[in-house]
């Protein structure tokens, strides 16, 4: 089973605990980054930019190591709905407290395309 890209035991099934998808985004090196920047939408009239800080949350951490891993190059690209819907899922339950964060995970969790970058 992978989960945000980390590979976990067939016998674990499909459900994976939150605190072991936690333990692999907790060696996630944020120090450089400070901003994530999504834009959501396609055509132009619709495009928003949305920005996260809270350096604080498995969601900012998930979102780096997304951009980190699949990007070495550093440049702008596009999320992948199942790692959308996959950060957004365990995000609910783990940072359940942050507001921002819950406001960034319903907008995750439409089908919109979105890109990220890192600042």
């Amino acid at each position: 089973m992978f989960v945000l890209g980390f590979h976990f035991p067939a016998s674990m099934g499909n459900q994976i605990p939150d605190e072991l998808v936690a333990e692999k985004i907790a060696d996630v090196d944020i120090s450089d980054v400070n901003e994530i920047k999504l834009l959501m939408g396609t055509k132009e009239r619709d495009k928003e930019w949305l920005s996260y800080t809270n350096k604080d949350t498995f969601l900012f951490r998930a979102m780096v190591h997304y951009f980190k891993e699949e990007n070495p190059e550093n440049l702008q690209k596009y999320m992948i709905y199942m790692n959308r819907y996959q950060m957004s899922a365990i995000s609910k339950r783990v940072d359940a407290a942050d507001d921002e964060t819950m406001k960034l995970c319903h907008h995750l969790d439409n089908m919109e395309q979105f890109r990220i970058e890192v600042a």
